[in-house]
């Protein structure tokens, strides 16, 4: 399996929760908790999807520690 650049489908919620479709290609709600990115999916009509934090992208997270730049 090759690696997924997520990169243009993020650009727009760094440091936000956000609601990612299954096919990882559409945001479907993004906010500053995981509740208010959920509560917006559920609002649109979309009920599967996989809800991560975008990091801030001058951060490095190398497993044990981070790095910020």
């Amino acid at each position: 399996m090759s690696p997924l650049d997520l990169s243009p489908v993020l650009k727009d919620y760094e440091g936000k929760w956000i609601a990612l479709s299954e096919d990882n290609k559409a945001v479907y709600g993004s906010g500053d908790t995981a509740k208010e990115a959920v509560d917006k999916a559920k609002k649109s009509g979309h009920l599967d999807y996989y809800i991560f934090y975008v990091r801030p992208f001058n951060i490095l997270f190398s497993g044990i520690s981070e790095l910020v730049f």
